[in-house]
Formats: C-alpha cells, structure tokens, sequence
C-alpha cells in the first residue's frame, strides 16, 4: 500500500512537472510570435530548434528548410537577397569558430531593404554551450528616414550655401557702390572746398580792386565842396562801399580794442595800398597824424614789431 501510494506521488509530481514545461513552452513560443524580431535557434550542431513566423516572413524561407530544420541550407538560401553574400558568410564563420561570440550588424538585401541581426550564444546553469540565438529585426524604414533626412539636409545645405553666395555678392556689389559714392563723395567736397576758396579769394580780390580804384577818387570827393545832388550821389557810393568792406570794418569794430571812424577810414586806406603821404592828402591831415594812427591800430589789433599791418588787414576779408 505505501509502495503505490508514492508511486502515485511521483506520477502526479512528474504530470505537474511536465505540465509546466509544457506551459513554459506556450510561453515562450508566444513571446516568439508576437516580437517584433525574426528569431532563430539553433543548437551546437547548427540544427534549426526554434524560429518565428516571422523570421520566416522576412527571409522568405522555403517549407523544405523549415522540415528539414538545417540551418546551413538557411543560410546557403538567403544569400541570393542579400548585396553583400561575402560578408555574411565571414561573419558566420567568425561565430562557428567563436561559439561563444557576441556579434551586432547590419545586412542590405537586394531588394532595398536592411535588417539589423544580433547573436549570441545559448548557454545552461552550468555555463554549457547549447546553442546560438540569432534576431532580425527589419530596420528599413528608419534608413529610409535617415536617407530622406540627410537627403533635405544636403538641400538645405546646398540653399543655405548659394544664399550664403548670392548674399556675399550682393554685399560686394553694395560695398563696391559704397566706395564709388565715398570717393564721388570725396571729390565733391574737395570741389566745394576748392570753389569756396576761389569764392573767398574772388571776394578778396574784388575788395581791393574797389578800394584801390575807388576810395581815392571817393575820398577825393567827399573834401570837396558839392551841391546837394551830387553829394547824394556821393553819400550812395559810401553806403556802397561800406558793404564792400563790412566784412573787414565789422571785425575792427567788434575787436577787442574797436577802432574809431578816423582809424577806421586810415585802416581801410592801407589796405588800398596807399602811402601815409596817400593817405593825409586824402584826409586832409599830416603824415605824421597818420603815423600816430598806423600806431594806434597796430596796439589795437595786438600786432607786435615785424608784424605786416597790410596782410592782417587783408586777411580780414
């Protein structure tokens, strides 16, 4: 009785078992079907243990292989998709010589897709090798992202850099047009520069002309005695003249130390060019009164010995 009873005990422990294995099993064999990634295990001998339906999908891999479940076949079947047959093969190799290898890469089949593969090996509790695991995963719509990507990147760049060119040669038109309106510029305000001058030396010329031609003459005139019209007549040439040489009376006037109207009359006689004789016969005084005036204006105007009276005045033009 005891002998059946635990023979019953080890039959139940034993269908338990089995049922976890199994249910473990259904796992597995679920979380396989509904990744993402191809999968592919094989054991020591590269036979074909475990695949998703997926990794059939994507490889497109024949009902023989899958019954016959040799690995070797697989492989010899997707080397036609791929570009690069050469390099998966070495890399294969590289495993079955390395069975305890890591490897990550990346495949381009014929047909424009890429998949990205990662292996390693299958190992139990006691560190034994037991296989090798194989996951692809189809990455062929990020690459045709990162194409697209640096397909409007080389267009962006190719229009940042002709807009770049275009700016730079409008900047260079604009710089060369700058220069040309800075040297018009330049030559404009030398010939301002150079038309006042002439202005100033016109103005002075025509000054002395006047004076010298005509305030002797006018000075004359006013000594002499005149009926009233033509004392008028007189009296206008002197406004007239007055203007001709405002420039000058007006900055003797306003000086420091003013000149007085006989100074002034003295000063603008000398800058006529007369003599002090000229100029006592013209005020109807000595030449020596005239002397003490010449004095009195050089003190005025502040200039020392050796000093020109004749250029300082005519500088006041």
């Amino acid at each position: 009785m005891n002998t059946g009873n635990s023979d019953k005990r080890k039959n139940y422990k034993l269908r338990e078992y089995v049922r976890k294995l199994e249910f473990n099993n259904h796992i597995l064999q679920a979380q396989q079907e509904v990744s993402l990634d191809g999968i592919l295990v094989v054991d020591e001998n590269w036979k074909m243990v475990s695949f998703n339906q997926r990794f059939i999908d994507m490889w497109e891999i024949p009902d023989y292989i899958i019954e016959c479940k040799d690995d070797k076949k697989s492989i010899k079947t997707v080397l036609d998709k791929l570009k690069n047959p050469e390099k998966f093969l070495a890399q294969v190799k590289a495993l079955m010589e390395n069975p305890d290898a890591v490897s990550r890469d990346e495949l381009a089949l014929k047909d424009g897709r890429f998949f990205d593969r990662y292996s390693a090996p299958i190992v139990d509790p006691k560190n034994n090798l037991r296989g090798r695991v194989w996951f692809f995963r189809d990455v062929s719509a990020i690459k045709q992202a990162e194409a697209l990507l640096q397909k409007q990147k080389d267009e962006l760049e190719a229009k940042v850099y002709a807009r770049t060119r275009q700016l730079e040669r409008i900047n260079a038109r604009l710089q060369a047009r700058e220069n040309e309106l800075s040297a018009k510029n330049l030559s404009l305000r030398t010939l301002l520069h150079a038309m006042e001058e002439e202005k100033k030396l016109l103005k002075k010329k025509t000054a002395i002309n006047f004076r010298q031609a005509l305030l002797p003459l006018f000075e004359q005139l006013r000594e002499m005695s005149l009926p009233d019209r033509q004392r008028h007549i007189v009296e206008t040439i002197a406004v007239v003249l007055e203007d001709l040489t405002a420039s000058m009376n007006y900055s003797l006037l306003n000086s420091g130390k003013p000149l007085s109207p006989t100074e002034l009359k003295i000063a603008n006689c000398i800058k006529a060019g007369k003599s002090s004789k000229e100029i006592a016969a013209l005020l109807g005084c000595s030449a020596r009164t005239v002397e003490g005036h010449r004095l009195s204006i050089r003190a005025k105007l502040g200039l020392k010995r050796g000093d020109n009276l004749l250029s300082f005045l005519l500088s006041l033009t």
